[in-house]
């Protein structure tokens, strides 16, 4: 049994023509020049910079007259990226129905809220037999609905769109699968640099376990669906459920009343349970593992100048 009968999916397949997965454009688009993907790395920034320029504008002249405005950001935030990413991929790259976001493939969302939902709870578990957490009480007044859609809906869609369905689906096309790794990773780090708690050691711990992990994730399954669902899950659980900080950004609430204690390289301390090195070696670990899986299937992409001269790859059952 192969780890894609166990999960349900259909190894992706490098295509013989010109060695990339299915999530890319063919090397020619039909009736016009093959547009670099530097130039839509530039489309999909502008599309969604504008976007959030105007709505920023719109928010300072109208300050006045509005409460709290997290929600409807983030729903602005979101529908930029979907906007910019809907463009990118079916105007620019000619791809009537991108592999990665199928509605056909939904499910992936409910098998990477699984796959989330067990690595942070995993973790938590670790945690709870060292004595670095415990459960006190529940708040039953938490009302959740806010942190699902910021946490979890918002940051999910728009994080992943840029990281994995952007930037290294860009990035793969000229320095392959381990440069893209390499490079979301970091990059993925480095975006939560603005946040409230933020410490170096927090931003590289990001990097290592989520962001590895994610693009390992996607490697194998080449769908934004399983990301986004692991992204959600992840932060929710995390956060709204188990009382952690999420990504050095402090909270106030969540439905468990828990108690942390030891050294911050264990619980995370305040930029939370992403800080821990707990996690960084459960969920980087696994990241590891699984672009070693998907090496040894022959799934990478090779890097643009030695790509024609990499064998295709056969994969069996």
């Amino acid at each position: 049994m192969t780890l894609f009968t166990l999960v349900g999916e259909k190894p992706p397949v490098l295509r013989s023509t010109d060695f990339l997965s299915e999530d890319h454009p063919n090397r020619t688009y039909p009736g016009r020049a093959r547009t670099s993907a530097m130039i839509r790395a530039l489309v999909f920034l502008a599309i969604y910079g504008v976007a959030m320029i105007t709505w920023t504008v719109a928010d300072f002249m109208l300050a006045e007259d509005r409460g709290d405005n997290d929600a409807l950001y983030a729903l602005v935030q979101m529908t930029s990226a979907i906007v910019a990413y809907l463009v990118l991929v079916v105007v620019m790259e000619a791809r009537a129905r991108p592999y990665e976001i199928q509605p056909s493939r939904i499910f992936g969302l409910v098998k990477g809220m699984i796959l989330g939902t067990a690595i942070i709870t995993a973790c938590i578990g670790i945690l709870a037999l060292l004595g670095s957490y415990s459960i006190i009480g529940t708040n039953q007044d938490y009302s959740p609905w806010l942190d699902l859609l910021l946490l979890g809906v918002a940051a999910g869609v728009n994080e992943e769109i840029q990281m994995r369905g952007v930037l290294f689906r860009l990035v793969e096309e000229g320095l392959g699968t381990l440069g893209a790794v390499g490079i979301s990773a970091l990059v993925f780090g480095l975006m939560h640099l603005s946040n409230s708690s933020v410490t170096a050691w927090g931003t590289i711990a990001i990097a290592l376990e989520a962001g590895i992990l994610l693009a390992a994730v996607y490697v194998l399954t080449r769908s934004l669906w399983w990301c986004i669902g692991l992204h959600f899950a992840w932060n929710v659980v995390e956060g709204p459920v188990f009382g952690s900080a999420v990504s050095a950004s402090a909270r106030d609430n969540s439905w468990l009343i828990s108690s942390w204690s030891g050294p911050e390289i264990l619980t995370g301390g305040g930029f939370g349970l992403e800080a821990s090195i707990v996690l960084v070696i459960l969920s980087g670990g696994l990241g590891v593992a699984l672009l070693a899986y998907a090496w040894r299937r022959g799934l990478m992409v090779a890097p643009m100048w030695t790509r024609k001269r990499t064998p295709t790859a056969v994969l069996l059952g």
